[in-house]
């Protein structure tokens, strides 16, 4: 895969986690989640389970996030 294409796909993952990150944290509260092509494609509460998911993905176009939906505290 080319490097621009590649970045673009990441962008576009990213920018559409951002846009429905409160939406989706309701939905898969203390879950990971596995997105590819701007869509949860699989979520489960065991990280193991998870990332056997993501690795039939190429790992350059897929996004493992934990869904939280409790405030972080985070101390620079």
């Amino acid at each position: 895969m080319e490097m621009e294409t590649i970045f673009k796909h990441s962008r576009e993952n990213i920018e559409w986690l951002r846009d429905n990150y409160d939406c989706l944290k309701k939905e898969y509260d203390s879950k990971w989640v596995i997105i590819h092509d701007r869509k949860v494609i699989q979520s489960s509460s065991s990280f193991n389970d998870t990332m056997n998911v993501a690795k039939k993905y190429d790992p350059n176009s897929v996004i493992v996030e934990f869904m939280e939906s409790k405030p972080i505290a985070m101390f620079f």
